[in-house]
């Protein structure tokens, strides 16, 4: 079916019209928006106050059609200066260098994160996800994508467990499988919280591992050249990352490169495959032909970030590798069309 609707506009476009080239010029002129909408939903999750490649990310998925962009949800690290409520600061800010300020919703993730396994932790950003997964008035799937610890996602599921197959979580952390590992970033910030989601939540998972997310690297060159030409956000992204080792009061020499490891979440979630993973109706578009994955029943999530593999319980997908070059391109490109250089 889908090889003759293609002939079949092979054919119409023989056909010369009249206007062809005015259209053509109109559709240069603004930025490409697929012409049947968005195909899901997304709420990005994200401790925005943390390290900057959550901020690129977020650009990143403003800009990006494909996927509704429902909320942002501002969580905190549990480290000094990384609160939640810096992180909504964080957020609100990204809005207004975007000539957007108020046009996104921002919601506030917890104040602290989970203290016991199953006690979850009221937030604006809880509800939020809550709020948006019990929506009946859209087929559009639902992706709840984090970068960063699952305090808000573990609490969300607490509160109402029905909303665990109504999206599915996208998360950057934790290692590999079979094994796992320690000393993963996102996992240590709240450790019971992905235990929860793991070991005994029902949600589908997409997990994006260190070893996938550690090869999502830029250089300052590339930054400078593609994204700080392009409006005040632009220039505002490419000086978080000459600020950079500030941060970490010049004791590390960072050299030339940053790991953009939340960009994944925009990749997976808003630039699939075209086809639809599956002929029912409504169609989802859940594959990836260039960034390899694989489905194991979920391990059981260990308290020090190993797994302990099982042989019955649903499955999850996690991420082996990442398509980089449209990942980076892509962010390159839409901040060139929407925010052209001067001159």
């Amino acid at each position: 079916m889908i090889k003759a609707v293609i002939a079949a506009g092979a054919c119409s476009g023989a056909i010369a019209s009249p206007g062809g080239a005015e259209t053509a010029a109109a559709s240069l002129a603004k930025p490409f928006s697929p012409a049947a909408g968005p195909r899901s939903r997304l709420l990005f999750v994200n401790d925005l106050a943390g390290d900057l490649d959550g901020l690129y990310a977020l650009v990143h998925a403003i800009l990006t059609p494909t996927s509704e962009l429902r909320g942002i949800v501002a969580t905190g690290t549990g480290n000094p200066g990384e609160s939640a409520a810096k992180a909504v600061d964080m957020a609100e800010e990204v809005l207004e260098l975007m000539n957007l300020a108020g046009k996104v919703k921002v919601h506030a993730g917890a104040a602290r994160k989970m203290a016991e396994p199953t006690v979850p932790v009221r937030s604006p950003g809880t509800q939020a996800i809550i709020d948006e997964a019990k929506r009946t008035d859209t087929d559009l799937p639902l992706f709840v994508a984090v970068g960063g610890g699952l305090t808000e996602v573990a609490s969300a599921l607490l509160l109402e467990p029905s909303i665990a197959n109504r999206f599915t979580l996208v998360w950057i952390g934790g290692d590999s499988y079979p094994e796992g590992g320690t000393g993963e970033y996102n996992f240590n910030i709240d450790r019971l919280a992905a235990q929860y989601v793991f070991n005994q939540s029902a949600v589908p998972i997409w997990q994006v591992p260190r070893s996938a997310y550690a090869t999502c690297l830029v250089s300052a060159s590339e930054l400078q050249a593609f994204v700080a030409p392009h409006g005040r956000i632009g220039a505002w992204l490419y000086q978080k990352v000459v600020d950079a080792p500030a941060q970490y009061r010049n004791i590390l020499n960072m050299g030339e490169t940053w790991t953009m490891g939340d960009n994944p979440l925009v990749l997976l979630t808003s630039l699939a495959d075209w086809p639809p993973s599956a002929q029912a109706r409504p169609f989802r578009y859940e594959r990836h032909g260039s960034s390899a994955s694989e489905e194991v029943i979920a391990p059981a999530l260990n308290s020090d970030g190993t797994f302990t593999v099982r042989n019955e319980g649903r499955k999850i997908r996690i991420f082996k590798s990442i398509d980089n070059r449209m990942m980076f391109n892509d962010l390159f490109a839409k901040l060139r069309i929407h925010y052209p250089a001067a001159g």
